[in-house]
Order: C-alpha cells, then sequence, then structure tokens
C-alpha cells in the first residue's frame, strides 16, 4: 500500500524527537497522525560491552549461544532489557529499533535484539552508510504503516477529537487499553491477527480497533459505553430544530466563537433531548449519513498516511475525496483538517518542484448552499464529478506555482472559517490547543510569503518544509505595502491562535507555553516588535507557575529543599545556568533561555549590559572580560556602552520596564538561575537609576524605586552571590548598575621634602660658574605643585582621592577599588570598605608606578559585591543625555540595531551625534628612581648662632641618604636669609637714585650672607645609599641678618652633569638657623682732605740745608719738617712710597671709627696702589697697613693718606648688575640738574675707585674673634671728590736760570713749587702742561704773576717790581693723551720779595674725533642723549692748585 515503488519521488520527511509527546498531544490521533511517534530508536555504543569485543574475532567457538550463560551475562540482559523497556514505554510506536553505534563488527551478536542496528566507526562510515541504515528502518515502517492503514480502512468512522475530552486517560477513544500490548510486525505476537479483514473481531486483542459494523449496515454498538458515546456524537447529523442549531446566533464566521459555550458537559445531554425529532429512511437516512461520514473521515486519516509514507500523488487524491465527503455532509471539522492537509501536501509538491493540481475542493465557493448536497447526491459520484470538472491540466510548474500562491490566503482564510464553524456544533470544535497550532502553522506559512514579497519562492519553500533558516532578501522592486497577505492580515490572524479565558482550562501549562511561544515566533519573523513582546509577557508569566512547581518536583524527587531546586544541583556539577528545572542542555540554555530574556528586554527598551562593557558579552571569566579589549579601547566602550543605555533610556514607559524586569526576576528565580537573578536585578536597578552625572551637591537625583524595594533588591544580590559560592558556584556576578560610579580622582600634595623641582640643563651651568642674584636663580624656588604636569617618582608611594557616587538608599559594599592606568604599571589598591547610601564620598588610596615613563590614569577598576570588577571612567564633570529628536535614533529602531544591509555608518552615526560624557585622564610622568636626603646632624646648638658684624662663623650640617638603592650624584646649596631679602625688597624702589640701587645689588651679589666651603677639587658630591655626608657652611655677620635657610637641592642624575640634555628634577632638604649680629665696630663721619703737593717731595740737598736753616727759614719746606718728624704712620707711608714709586699726589682719608663691642678691638686698615682692577689677595701685598685700637665706647679717628685719582671717564652712567634694570639710551628719570647729575656721577665713581684701594679688619684679643669693617656705607661728598681726584691737565711750574753756565746757585728750590732767586737774575719760567684725559686738548696758556700775601687790586700792580720776557697768554699745540707741552718765559725780580705765578689752561676749542677711521664711530643719539642729562659740552678751564712762589732776595741777604 506504501511501497516506494509507487512514487519513487517521494519522500519521508522525519521530525526527531528525544521524549514521548504529553498526553493532550496524544489525545488528537488519529485527528492528526503526527501527534504521535511511529517509530522509537535507541542508541547504544557498543565500546562498553567487552563481550562484542570478543565476536569482533570471527572465531565462532568463542561466541556464546543464546543458551550457555557467560560472564558478561549482565550486559547482555541489559540490552535485551532496555529494548524491552522502550516496548512498553512506546507501545503505540510502529516500529522499535536499535542503533548500536562505534561496532567494528557487522555481524550481528546473538545475544542482541533482531532490531538492533550495527553501526561501524566513524573511520569505516562512508558517505551513504547512514542513510542506508534510515532507508532500512523507512521500509519496514512502511509495512507497519500498511497494516495500520488497513485496520482504519477496517473501521466503520473516526470520532472527532474533541469528543474524546471525557476519556479519564485522554487515550483515543478508537483504541482500548489493551493498545500497551501491541507490537509491530517485526517480533513474533500471539495477539498479531494474519489479515485485518478477515479476523476483524481479532482485532481488539492487537490495537484495539473498535467492533466491525454488521452486514446489515444498522447502527454501532460498541462493547464500551464511552466507545458508543463517542461514536454517536462522531455520527451526528445536522440539526433538525431550532434548539439544536447552536450557531443560529453565532458571531461572523471570520472571526473563532467560544466553543466551550454551546458545549454541554455530557456529549448524551442537551436541550434537544426532549423533544421528537423525525428523520428521513432510505438513503438520506441518519445511519447512511452517519456512514457516510465516516468513509470521509477514514479517506482523510489514510490520506494523511499517504502525506507522511511520501506517496503526495495518493494523498492528493484520498483527502480530496474526504474533503469532498466532509464538505458534502457538513463535517466541517474533518473538512477543514483535509483542506489543511491538502494544502501541505500542495506544498511538498512545490518544494519537490514536481507538476501538480490544485483540486476544485480548495478554492472558495462563493454560494453557501453550494456545500449542503441532495439526498440523491451519492459520494461516489461526487468524487467523479470532482475530478472532471477540475481545473484545466498545465504543464508549466511556474503557473501552477503562481496559481498557489494567489490561492493561499484566501484557503487559509476558509479553513480557519470552517473550524471556526465546527466549533459551534457540540462535541466538534477542534481543541484550543489543536486550533492554536493550527493557527500559528498557517501564520507562518503566511510570514513566509509576506518575507518572500508574496510569492513562496525555493528558499520560503525550504524554511517552510526543512526549517532552515530564512533570510529575507532585500526588496528593490516590491513596496512592503503592496505585499499580500500584509503584515497587519497575518497578525490579525495568528491573534485567533490566542487561547480565549474559557478555553484555558482545556490547556496545561505546558500547551499554553508552547502556543505563545509560537504566536512569537511568527511574530518575530514578520518583525512585529511591540506584538511579540506583549506575547513574551503572557508567556513568561504563564512559564513561572510551572517552573516553580517543577522544581518542588524535582526536590522532593532529589531530597533537597525545594529553594535550591534542580538547577542548583545541576549548576553545581557544572552547568552555568538553570538547566535542570526546564530539563535543558547547557548549550540550549545559553543560546535559548538568556537570548530569550535578553530579546525581551530589548524590545521593552531595556539595555542588556551583560558583558557589552568589556567586550564580552556572556563572559562569565573576568580575566577574560578584563582582557577581551586593549587598555586603549576599553574608555571608549564604557562611553558607547553609556549612550547606547541613555538612548535606550530615553524612550518607553518606566513603570513598564521596571515590571518587566520584576517579571525576568521572578522567571529566573523559578528556574533558579543565579546569573539570571543577578543580571536583571541590576538592570532594574539600572533602569529606576538617574543615569547622569549630577552635580557636587545636586537634589536633582530621582530613582524610580522606594527606599525598601532598593534595599531588597540588593540584599537579594548578596544572597544569591552568597547561595551559589556556598555551592560552589565560580563568577555568579553581574554588571554594576550605575556607570558614573567615579566622580573624581586627584593627587594629594607631597610633604615638602618630597616634592620634586623641575630644572632645565642650562641650570647646570650656573652652578659651575659664578651667576649674579639677578638673573633669575632657579635653586632658589620653592617646590610648588604644577597644575599643567604632575611627576612622579618610581617606586615612591603617593596618595590619591577617589570621589564615588551612590544615588541608591542602601549601602554599597566595595569589595576591591584598583587604579588602573596605562603606559606604566601602576600599583593602587583598596580592599573592603562602604560606600555610604545617597551621596557622594571621597576615599583615600595609595599608588606606586614600578618604572619611569608617561602614566595615564583612565579610570578605575572596582569590584562590588555581587558585581563583576570593571572600568569605571572618571567623570568629574556633570553630565545628563541630550534630547534625542530624530526619529531613527529612538524607540524600537535604535534599541534593535540597523538591519545588516545597512551600512555600519548609519549605525555609528548615532553615537557620535550626541555629546558623549568627558572622561577624564590623568597623565603623570614618572621619572626613574630618586634618592631622600634628610638632615640628620649639625654643630649648631638649638640651631642658632651670634656673630659680630663682619665676624665669620663656620658651622657643619650631616645629611643622610635613605634610600637603600639610589645614590645621590648631584647636590646644590643655596642661601636665602633675612638681610638679603631686606636688601631685596630695597631694590624694587623705584625712586631709589642710580648710585644706592647700583650699591644694593653690589651687597646682594659680591657679599652674600652665607657661603658653603666647598672644596675646590671636588667638583661634585656623592652619597651612597644609606651613608652620610657633611656639608660645612660659612656665615658672615651682616645687618639685619636675623634668620636663613640653608637649602639643599639633590637628585639622582644618573649620568655627567655634562652629558645632561633633557630637563630633570631635584628635592629640597631645608635646615633653617636664628642668626644674631652684633655691632662691633662702626663708621661715623668719614673724612677727605687735601695734602699739599710738598707732602711727600724730599730733596738731599735742600734737606742738608735745611738743617742749616734758622727756623724762620724752616718753616718754609713743611715737606722737610714732615720728614723729620718721628710719626711712625708718615713715616712707614713714605717709605712705601719711595719704595714702590707711587704717585706724589696724595689726600688724607679720616675715619672716625667707633667700638660697640664691649672689649676692646683691634682695628687694621690697609691701602694699596692704583689701578685697583686685581681683586686677587697677591695685590693686597705691596699694600700699606694702619693700625689702631679703639677702647669699648670710644670712637677714634683714623688718618689714612691714599694716593689721589684719576678717572678717565668720571661722568659715565651708573651701571646696574640687574639685567632688569639694564636699558640702553633711556633718559634719567631723575629730575637734577646736569650739574647735578654730574656730581653725582664722580661722588660714584671716584667712591668706587676708592673702596679698591682700602679694606680694614678688626680683632678682639683674647678669644681669636676677628671680621671685616664694613666700609661701604662711606659716601663722598663734592669737597670729598675735589679732594681726591686728579684734574684732566696737570700745570707745573719752575723756575731755572737763565743761562746753564750759571749754574744752579741762582735758583734754589725750597719745595715742590716755591723757589729762592737773586734780585736782578736773569731767569726762566718754565711751564708744563701734561694731558691725563684720554682726548686731545687744545689749550691756551694763561699765567699771572703777582705779588703775595697782598690785596688783588695791589697784587697786580707790579711796575719796577717784577718784569718778564714775552707774552702771559699764548696757543699751546694740541696735547694728545698722555703728552706734555712745555712753555717758557723769561722773568726777572726787580727787587726783594715774594711773588706768586698763577697759571691755568683753556680749551680753544673742542676736538672732533674722526671715529670712522678707527671703526668706532659714536651714534648720534648718543651725544645727543648724554647731553640731554650731562649737558651739552663747553669748553673747560683747569687751574694750577698751587701757583708758583718765588722769594727774591739780594745777595747780601742770602
Amino acid at each position: 500500500m506504501f511501497s516506494p515503488l509507487a512514487f519513487p519521488n517521494g519522500l519521508v520527511l522525519y521530525e526527531l524527537a528525544t521524549s514521548l509527546p504529553p498526553s493532550s498531544h496524544l489525545a488528537l490521533s488519529p485527528f492528526e497522525l503526527f501527534r504521535e511517534p511511529l517509530l522509537v530508536i535507541g542508541i547504544a555504543d557498543a565500546t562498553e560491552y567487552r563481550w562484542l569485543n570478543q565476536s569482533r574475532e570471527g572465531n565462532d567457538s568463542s561466541i556464546e549461544t543464546a543458551d550457555q550463560p557467560g560472564l558478561d551475562d549482565e550486559d547482555a540482559d541489559e540490552i535485551e532489557s532496555a529494548v524491552e523497556d522502550l516496548r512498553e514505554q512506546f507501545p503505540r510506536a510502529y516500529l522499535h529499533s536499535l542503533m548500536m553505534f562505534d561496532s567494528t563488527s557487522q555481524k550481528r551478536h546473538p545475544r542482541l535484539p533482531q532490531e538492533t542496528q550495527l553501526v561501524p566507526p566513524v573511520a569505516q562510515l562512508k558517505t551513504t552508510t547512514m542513510k542506508t541504515f534510515m532507508c532500512d528502518l523507512t521500509s519496514t515502517l512502511l509495512a507497519e504503516m500498511t497494516t495500520l492503514a488497513r485496520s482504519i480502512q477496517a473501521l466503520p468512522t473516526l470520532p472527532s477529537p474533541a469528543s474524546q475530552g471525557g476519556t479519564s486517560d485522554n487515550s483515543p477513544t478508537w483504541a482500548n487499553t489493551d493498545a500497551l500490548s501491541r507490537r509491530n510486525s517485526q517480533i513474533p505476537s500471539h495477539s498479531r491477527p494474519q489479515s485485518p479483514v478477515s479476523t476483524a473481531q481479532k482485532d481488539l486483542h492487537r490495537m484495539s480497533m473498535p467492533v466491525l459494523p454488521s452486514a446489515s449496515g444498522g447502527p454501532l454498538v460498541p462493547d464500551d459505553p464511552r466507545t458508543a458515546s463517542s461514536t454517536a456524537q462522531g455520527a451526528r447529523t445536522p440539526p433538525t430544530t431550532f434548539d439544536e442549531m447552536s450557531g443560529v446566533n453565532a458571531a461572523n464566521a471570520l472571526h473563532r466563537t467560544n466553543s466551550n459555550s454551546s458545549r454541554p458537559n455530557t456529549a448524551t445531554k442537551d436541550s434537544g433531548t426532549d423533544r421528537v425529532s423525525i428523520h428521513g429512511f432510505g438513503s438520506g437516512g441518519v445511519g447512511e449519513r452517519a456512514r457516510n461520514k465516516g468513509r470521509g473521515r477514514i479517506s482523510i486519516v489514510i490520506g494523511t498516511l499517504y502525506l507522511c509514507a511520501g506517496q503526495w500523488h495518493e494523498a492528493l487524491k484520498e483527502l480530496t475525496e474526504g474533503a469532498i465527503r466532509a464538505r458534502a455532509f457538513s463535517d466541517h471539522l474533518w473538512h477543514a483538517k483535509a483542506l489543511e492537509n491538502i494544502t501541505v501536501c500542495l506544498l511538498l509538491f512545490a518544494w519537490a518542484g514536481m507538476d501538480f493540481q490544485i483540486p476544485q475542493i480548495c478554492y472558495p465557493v462563493s454560494d453557501k448552499s453550494s456545500g449542503t448536497k441532495s439526498p440523491q447526491h451519492t459520494p461516489s459520484s461526487s468524487v467523479a464529478d470532482v475530478s472532471a470538472a477540475g481545473p484545466p491540466k498545465t504543464t508549466t510548474h511556474e503557473l501552477t506555482l503562481e496559481n498557489l500562491n494567489v490561492l493561499l490566503p484566501e484557503l487559509v482564510n476558509m479553513i480557519l472559517n470552517i473550524y471556526n464553524r465546527a466549533s459551534n456544533f457540540t462535541g466538534e470544535s477542534l481543541p484550543p490547543l489543536a486550533f492554536s497550532e493550527c493557527v500559528i502553522r498557517f501564520s507562518k506559512l503566511l510570514a513566509a510569503m509576506n518575507l518572500s514579497a508574496g510569492y513562496l519562492d525555493e528558499d520560503a519553500l525550504q524554511h517552510l518544509v526543512q526549517n532552515t533558516p530564512y533570510r529575507q532578501k532585500p526588496r528593490m522592486s516590491v513596496p512592503r505595502l503592496s505585499v499580500n497577505p500584509t503584515r497587519n492580515d497575518i497578525a490579525a490572524i495568528l491573534f485567533r491562535a490566542l487561547p480565549t479565558q474559557s478555553e484555558l482550562s482545556g490547556l496545561n501549562g505546558t500547551d499554553r507555553v508552547v502556543v505563545l511561544a509560537g504566536i512569537a515566533s511568527v511574530l518575530s519573523a514578520l518583525g512585529l516588535q511591540r506584538k511579540k513582546a506583549i506575547v513574551l509577557r503572557e508567556f513568561i508569566t504563564s512559564l513561572i507557575p510551572g517552573l516553580v512547581q517543577a522544581r518542588k518536583v524535582g526536590a522532593a524527587e532529589m531530597g533537597v529543599h525545594p529553594a535550591a531546586g534542580l538547577a542548583a544541583l545541576n549548576m553545581a556539577s557544572g552547568n552555568a545556568s538553570g538547566a535542570g528545572a526546564v530539563n535543558l542542555g547547557e548549550g540550549e540554555v545559553e543560546n535559548g533561555i538568556d537570548e530569550f530574556l535578553r530579546l525581551l528586554s530589548r524590545i521593552y527598551g531595556i539595555p542588556d549590559s551583560r558583558g557589552s562593557l568589556l567586550g564580552t558579552r556572556g563572559s562569565t571569566n573576568p580575566e577574560t572580560e578584563q582582557n577581551s579589549l586593549p587598555d586603549g579601547k576599553q574608555t571608549q566602550a564604557v562611553i558607547e556602552e553609556i549612550l547606547r543605555v541613555s538612548s535606550l533610556r530615553s524612550f518607553g514607559n518606566v513603570g513598564l520596564k521596571l515590571d518587566v524586569l520584576r517579571m525576568c526576576i521572578n522567571f529566573c528565580e523559578a528556574l533558579p538561575d543565579f546569573s539570571g537573578v543577578l543580571h536583571f536585578t541590576s538592570l532594574l536597578l539600572r533602569m529606576a537609576g538617574p543615569g547622569t552625572a549630577p552635580k557636587p551637591n545636586s537634589t536633582d537625583v530621582f530613582v524610580s524605586l522606594p527606599r525598601e524595594e532598593q534595599v531588597r533588591l540588593f540584599a537579594n544580590i548578596s544572597r544569591t552571590v552568597t547561595a551559589s559560592n556556598k555551592l560552589g558556584l565560580q563568577h555568579v556576578e553581574t554588571e554594576y548598575w550605575d556607570d558614573f560610579l567615579v566622580r573624581g580622582l586627584f593627587i594629594m600634595e607631597e610633604p615638602y621634602p618630597l616634592r620634586l623641582t623641575h630644572h632645565v640643563p642650562a641650570e647646570l651651568k650656573s652652578t659651575l660658574a659664578k651667576s649674579g642674584p639677578f638673573i633669575h636663580n632657579p635653586w632658589i624656588k620653592k617646590p610648588v605643585p604644577s597644575a599643567a604636569e604632575t611627576i612622579l617618582v618610581a617606586n615612591e608611594e603617593y596618595r590619591f582621592i577617589i570621589a564615588l557616587q551612590n544615588p541608591y538608599d542602601f549601602e554599597l559594599p566595595v569589595d576591591s577599588l584598583s587604579i588602573a592606568a596605562e603606559g606604566v604599571k601602576f600599583d593602587a589598591h583598596e580592599d573592603r570598605f562602604v560606600l555610604g547610601p545617597y551621596r557622594t564620598q571621597k576615599f583615600p588610596i595609595t599608588g606606586i608606578a614600578r618604572s619611569s615613563g608617561l602614566l595615564n590614569i583612565i579610570g578605575c577598576l572596582i569590584k562590588v559585591t555581587g558585581c563583576r570588577e570593571r572600568l569605571f571612567p572618571i567623570f568629574s564633570e556633570p553630565w545628563k543625555p541630550e534630547r534625542e529628536f530624530k526619529i531613527k535614533r529612538i524607540g524600537l529602531k535604535a534599541c534593535l540595531g540597523a538591519p545588516n544591509s545597512r551600512p555600519a555608518s548609519a549605525v555609528a552615526a548615532s553615537v557620535r551625534s550626541k555629546v558623549a560624557p568627558q572622561p577624564e585622564t590623568l597623565t603623570f610622568s614618572v621619572i626613574p628612581d630618586q634618592p631622600v636626603v634628610v638632615v640628620t646632624g649639625f654643630s649648631l646648638p638649638q640651631s642658632s648662632l651670634m656673630v659680630l658684624e663682619g665676624e665669620k662663623r663656620r658651622f657643619t650640617i650631616t645629611l643622610k641618604n635613605t634610600s637603600q638603592t639610589t645614590a645621590v650624584d648631584f647636590i646644590h646649596v643655596s642661601f636665602q636669609d633675612s638681610a638679603t631679602s631686606s636688601i631685596q625688597a630695597a631694590t624694587s624702589n623705584r625712586d631709589l637714585p642710580p648710585a644706592e640701587l647700583h650699591e644694593l645689588e653690589v651687597q646682594l651679589a659680591q657679599y652674600p650672607s652665607l657661603r658653603w666651603c666647598k672644596n675646590e677639587l671636588d667638583d661634585s658630591v656623592t652619597i651612597k645609599p644609606g651613608q652620610e655626608a657633611a656639608f660645612e657652611i660659612e656665615v658672615v655677620g651682616r645687618t639685619r641678618l636675623t634668620d636663613a635657610i640653608i637649602q639643599f637641592d639633590y637628585a639622582n642624575l644618573g649620568k655627567r652633569r655634562s652629558a645632561v640634555e633633557e630637563r630633570f628634577f631635584t628635592r629640597q632638604v631645608s635646615f633653617p638657623i636664628s642668626v644674631t649680629v652684633n655691632a662691633s665696630v662702626q663708621l661715623q663721619r668719614p673724612g677727605i682732605v687735601p695734602l699739599s703737593r710738598d707732602f711727600a717731595w724730599s730733596d738731599s740737598d735742600s734737606r742738608s740745608r735745611a738743617s742749616s736753616m734758622n727756623s724762620h727759614n724752616a718753616s718754609l719746606a713743611p715737606s722737610s719738617t714732615l720728614l723729620d718728624k718721628n710719626d711712625a704712620q708718615f713715616q712707614k707711608f713714605l717709605r712705601h712710597t719711595n719704595l714702590h714709586g707711587q704717585s706724589n699726589e696724595y689726600c688724607m682719608l679720616l675715619l672716625d671709627m667707633r667700638n660697640s663691642w664691649p672689649n676692646p678691638l683691634s682695628l687694621s686698615f690697609q691701602v694699596r696702589a692704583p689701578p685697583a682692577n686685581d681683586d686677587s689677595e697677591e695685590s693686597w701685598t705691596k699694600a700699606y697697613t694702619v693700625n689702631e685700637v679703639v677702647q669699648p665706647g670710644h670712637v677714634n679717628r683714623v688718618v689714612i693718606v691714599i694716593p689721589k685719582l684719576y678717572l678717565k671717564d668720571a661722568h659715565g652712567a651708573v651701571p646696574s648688575l640687574n639685567p632688569v634694570n639694564q636699558r640702553q639710551f633711556v633718559v634719567s628719570a631723575s629730575k637734577l640738574s646736569p650739574e647735578a647729575e654730574r656730581a653725582n656721577r664722580e661722588a660714584f665713581w671716584y667712591r668706587l675707585e676708592l673702596l679698591k684701594l682700602i679694606r680694614g679688619t678688626w680683632a678682639e684679643d683674647g678669644n681669636g674673634r676677628h671680621g671685616d669693617i664694613e666700609l661701604r656705607s662711606v659716601r663722598l661728598s663734592p669737597r670729598m671728590v675735589e679732594a681726591i681726584k686728579l684734574d684732566d691737565v696737570m700745570i707745573e711750574t719752575r723756575v731755572e736760570p737763565e743761562s746753564l753756565t750759571k749754574g744752579n746757585e741762582t735758583v734754589q728750590q725750597l719745595s715742590r713749587a716755591m723757589f729762592e732767586v737773586k734780585v736782578d737774575d736773569f731767569l726762566s719760567l718754565k711751564t708744563k702742561v701734561y694731558n691725563r684725559s684720554p682726548n686731545p686738548i687744545r689749550p691756551i696758556l694763561r699765567l699771572q704773576p703777582y705779588l703775595a700775601g697782598l690785596p688783588h687790586n695791589v697784587a697786580l700792580d707790579l711796575d719796577k717790581r717784577f718784569s718778564w720776557n714775552g707774552i702771559l697768554q699764548r696757543r699751546l699745540p694740541v696735547i694728545e693723551p698722555g703728552q706734555s707741552v712745555e712753555s717758557d718765559l723769561g722773568i726777572v725780580a726787580l727787587c726783594s720779595g715774594t711773588f706768586e705765578v698763577g697759571a691755568s689752561i683753556e680749551e680753544a676749542d673742542l676736538v672732533m674725533l674722526d671715529g670712522e677711521e678707527d671703526g668706532n664711530r659714536q651714534r648720534s643719539d648718543t651725544n645727543a642723549l648724554r647731553g640731554a642729562i650731562l649737558g651739552a659740552p663747553t669748553l673747560r678751564t683747569w687751574y694750577m692748585r698751587e701757583p708758583c712762589t718765588i722769594v727774591a732776595k739780594r745777595s747780601s741777604d742770602r
């Protein structure tokens, strides 16, 4: 009957299952034959049975017979018992088989059952091996199906599935309890009949078939009263009274009515039982109609068997015949089933690519009465008419397929309407499960058409027949709105599968869940996500009670508490999810339940954060999560996740989202799935939280959950983690719910001794050479932390402050916190602390950089209790998401993402367009290890000392390098003291005269208060790790010196100073001291008086004559008198001048020295010869010394003879040592006149030269105190300047005899400018003019003789007293610098007396230098500026300081 030879192109499609269908599904057979398994295959492993290995050797002597027991008898019995168990567990199956895999021998062992199939190992398998086995099984199965078909054909009728609801076991009423003893035809059985037709009475013992009808065609009289009731209901004729017509007032046929509302509780009781019904006789009688209905139902079942056996042509024929009979006799339920199976048959034809014809029965009938045939219309004639009146035959498969595409939507509607029509009749309505699944199947069919642009192409047919995944192709030409059927029409049909509230009692929990899952699957294929979400929510609600019950039952069977359930035991044994409660494999749960809940969340706009922040979705290993993304991209991944979550949070109802999450939590608790409970609890807290970074002290933080629920949720997380840990589960954690946990991270300032000071390589040169205190001294600056860059030292601890926020109303225990850094290994870890509720709290943490380089801190790795450790960037600035205005970036489109066909830029644009929160990155420069130096000792008691002014004291400071690995190879010592600070403050006064400002700058630059007594031979000082070094410091007593700080800058450069080319950093250690400076010797009232030119003049002849002179003559020779006086000081000075040949013009320096110390002090002053440009000590070796002892409180005047000074440029500008004040060609800011400016400059320069010539020291006898005398307080007045300076022109006169033949007896020189001559002797007055200036002079000599000691008007009356030969005024030639000119004038004294001759030199005109020849041409504006300050150059006049005195005597007087 089902021989493959009849239809060679047919196929048998198997649907494999691993469990027995529930009884509710089995009750639908034979109405739906696919509900009942037809073939049961047992699977065994041949390698587990050693006695099978013995049989593989091929030795017959070693094979035990079935009757001879062996050593492995128990294993053989185990296989036999297993096969018997299969037969007993599945008694209704038509074929039982056992596949023994990995069998090396193809010869069946005698102890193996006959149903055993020996499958060779994989290495021996061929391409067609498994196909051969399945073909053999299929051949046997088809033979058994023939037996089944013959048995069904012997039946008069088949009951409808709705009429079986009264049975106690929900088994089909066409089979009684004897069916448990049924076996397949391959096993000998005494109950199996030889022929189903001839031995119909024995069928009750084989298949529990109902009794065959009698030959008279009378009514069926079954033995079982339930069968009689079912038969009566199945053969019920159409209603003959209005009371029986329950569908008169039914709703429109397009909508399914409530079948239970018109369905009575019993099949034998209705409202029309008390009425008398009149039925016709003959062929149109009730019995004949019942028999015709039965033939139609049997034809439908036989056609279904043909369909399952792959003989689609026979199936189409039988199904068409059955459908015609069912329609003819108003058997609506079977009519609809026949049309449904015809549809399946047509789809198989289309899928196989065969030519087929669509039966006329499939086309909708517009005339409703056409379905009602007259009593004279027989089924046989009906079949003949259908075959004759069919559509014209076509040979083109595409045309037939096109007609099928057009027909399918109308055919589906017609089938569903017929099912609804059947529900109006008691006992004929389709059970809710069968109807719902039928609707779902048709909806899936229509959905495939919709996805393939309204046409069933090859991919759609493959999807329908073989359930291959369907890939929706882009529609280039057919718009979605023109596709028929439309998505809304399919959804309207699909929702008819939802059981009504009255039908829920007819569905158990499993069936309801299956129906809801099928509806959601079709909605998902159509892209109706919101409708799908509603169904999925109902799906979870229906699933939770069943899971709870399964957990209780499973716990009772396992002997554990129901709170643990089977899932906990499975997870403890190695499964990661709640697979035990639903009896699923681990892989199915990973890809099923978790993905299902994640999809439900996405549809409602709930972001899924499981593993997404670290790039590993679903990973349970935190190490894998940490290493999944490089460090540089972790922060960007977090930012993108924040934007994605904020986009999803912006749409949808918050309350609805929270309800969905609560439902998911309940679902996971019912499994129980620990990971799911944690995940959805975290999502619930995330969705209820603010999702923003609020401002400091802001109250705009709202959590959409009451405080009690927040506390309960977090307690649930802690409890779940504790339970999983007790079960030995690893990494059962979730993601933290607030991305803005870290609100700030900053480094605390180091202690002052550990702070770093930045330096550049050029600053090292200043330590080798003397530099002024005015060029930015980098070694005095304080180590101030830089806001632009922070420097860290490797392997040193630094303190950080981290600010964490918690917007929720529960305490947040943090298991661990570490700082995430890039570039340099950085260790910063903190364990076990608690973050308070609803606050931003700060916590300290210490960190250590392990190597040098650039350190970037990108955030913190924080592990909250129950949560995975993850990276939290630093969000110090407030942030809240902006409102999105583009439709494509909100709602379900943004939630589910763009389709794969769209470019990636369409997806990334939604993230880039938003204003993302800006994470803060802390950048530090880590330098190599640096030492730490501390002061361990000093020689000063109590860090203080007392000195006198000018006294020098030394003390030592001991430093120790506390580092154990790093040496100190660079040390720079600098000082800060109160005296220097006061002088620096004074220099800031802009109103100071230039001379005073210069004096202050000299004090700063050349006279420091403290000095490091460093050995000049040692260029560098090194302190090895753990060693000490002593430094000797010298303090000089200065005015205003009260305190000082000795500052040591040290570092480890690691190279020579000359090799340092990049910046470096030093640390400072300071040692403050207190200094008390007492007064020693104070200078009061200095003065300078001129000395006569005769002071150092001497002459041996004059000295010899002076010895014989009388007292009158001796008074005329003061120089000789000074030489003869017994004055040790003057004698020493004169001897010194004669020895070294110094100048013969001197002045006297008067210094009044006061002793302010209570002990006598010895003073010593040294004077050296000019020029004093050499500052070395050797230049003072030729100086002469003046000593003086001053008693306490006394003032002694010290007289020092010093040579006069000449300066080439006494009017030069006062220099400034500070480069800030060095300005070129700037007009003086003073309001002085040019004359006063010249006087001030002269005083400055002569004072400067005077201080170079003289120095003084003091000493205290007995205790060894000594020091320098401060002489820089000397200020020169104009008179003092005149006394000490030499003019540009020196004028000297001398008197000589006119004739040298007379000898020198006529003229006797008494002093440098005094001569004694005879009266009436002709003499020559020689005048010598010497030019000291650097410029040539054109002089005019003017001589003026006059009488000495007389008034001016009388002194010029020289008639008959003094006569001269020549003119007194004459122009001399130009005198070059350093040259002299001599003029001669003949004179004669006409009478005795004292005459004086004065001389003066006047400039004739100014000499203009031609500087272009020398290349040193002065700038024109320079002269203009100098003229503006000092006045315009004028003609100068120089006078001889002492006139030439001529004493004329007569010969008798001499």
